[in-house]
């Protein structure tokens, strides 16, 4: 049986994780990756490495953490709304069976208005859970000279469709000197423990034992 044959479908998908929701811990439950899953890692320059090379960026860390594909698709600069034309013919090509969606950053940093942002982001996880994958949403902190922390639309979005949501590992690592680059880029110390915190959330919702 290959891969995209085991793939759940959404309507499957929404049943099988209803019925796990039952016993699950903090995090809404994840349906468990099998081993030849592939995850995409779908976002800015925080997915792409930029401050890090490309062996050290958080994608090829979690690869080597959870032992499945993780596939790095990060776009320096990208807003949101340049994500949601891209999305499409990225799940495409990749097919995944887990997306891992971090954007936001550059739009608070045009100061775009947030609620555009939400929109944006609420497109694009219909997307993804549409293809038939699964959805983690990773928290961008807003730019501030002190005390960094997401803005409630990543919260909001994980309670609407019941992902789970990696809210604090951005805002931690941004906010400590030695793991960041510049000021709005983790190193590679930063992205390892970004990898690591992404690791123990996949643990926690079942994805990966």
């Amino acid at each position: 049986m290959t891969r995209a044959s085991r793939r759940l479908r959404p309507l499957g998908l929404l049943l099988a994780l209803a019925l796990l929701a039952c016993g699950g811990g903090q995090q809404p439950p994840l349906l468990p990756l099998a081993d030849d899953a592939v995850v995409l890692a779908f976002g800015d320059s925080l997915t792409h490495g930029t401050g890090a090379p490309a062996e050290q960026s958080y994608p090829a860390i979690l690869a080597a953490l959870i032992d499945r594909t993780v596939v790095r698709s990060g776009v320096p600069g990208e807003t949101t709304a340049q994500g949601l034309k891209r999305l499409p013919d990225v799940l495409d090509a990749v097919d995944p069976d887990l997306v891992l969606l971090c954007l936001g950053g550059n739009d608070m940093l045009r100061k775009r208005p947030l609620n555009r942002v939400r929109d944006n982001l609420h497109a694009m996880i219909t997307l993804i859970r549409d293809h038939g994958a699964q959805v983690v949403l990773i928290g961008v902190p807003e730019p501030a000279l002190i005390g960094l922390d997401a803005p409630p639309l990543y919260e909001e979005l994980a309670r609407e469709f019941g992902i789970p949501l990696e809210n604090d590992t951005m805002a931690a690592t941004l906010s400590r000197s030695e793991w960041r680059s510049d000021r709005i880029h983790p190193n590679a110390e930063g992205y390892r423990q970004i990898a690591l915190d992404l690791a123990a959330l996949l643990r926690e919702a079942g994805a990966i034992d």
